[in-house]
């Protein structure tokens, strides 16, 4: 008799390493970007540059925890649905 194994319903390995990937590149961008404005002259061009897409990814970084409980959100419903999505017969539409 073989024994198998059974899969997880939801893999959440590639929201986790989807989550890590973003705060890394965020924040080593932001960096980046810190470091270039500061090494411009005030009010030439690559200042407000550096400077307008800092301020853009320090808007993104405000979103980042909307945008984790977003996707446990979805990790979730993924999980009630494939619940209760299976059953056979009863009412319903089918499209």
């Amino acid at each position: 008799m073989q024994t198998h194994l059974k899969k997880p319903a939801v893999d959440l390995t590639d929201l986790a390493i989807g989550i890590v990937v973003l705060g890394i590149v965020v924040s080593v961008g932001a960096t980046i970007l810190i470091n270039v404005r500061d090494t411009n002259t005030a009010n030439g061009t690559a200042y407000n540059l550096a400077n307008d897409a800092a301020v853009g990814i320090a808007e993104y970084g405000n979103w980042f925890k909307i945008i984790v409980i977003v996707g446990v959100a979805a990790v979730v419903l993924s999980l009630i649905f494939m619940a209760f999505g299976r059953r056979q017969g009863g009412g319903g539409m089918t499209y």
